[in-house]
């Protein structure tokens, strides 16, 4: 495991545990986590489509989205 990778669990960890960390912080963190895999596990041509879709949907689009859905599923 990285040493970046373990920085970023520790944080994780302690801002769960300290209850310190907003859903925007998650959410952040984990397309954070998305965008390096984008340049470890795949190719030149196809890195930038990759980007794409993480970067494509911000945090408060994300929660329109999911109210959104909620509203329909009811």
């Amino acid at each position: 495991m990285s040493r970046r990778m373990v920085v970023l669990l520790l944080t994780a960890c302690s801002c769960f545990f300290s209850q310190g960390c907003t859903y925007r912080v998650w959410y952040e963190m984990l397309q954070e986590r998305q965008r390096r895999e984008c340049y470890e596990n795949i190719g030149m041509g196809a890195i930038q489509k990759c980007l794409d879709r993480v970067n494509g949907m911000t945090y408060d689009q994300y929660v329109k989205s999911r109210e959104d859905s909620k509203r329909q599923s009811k």
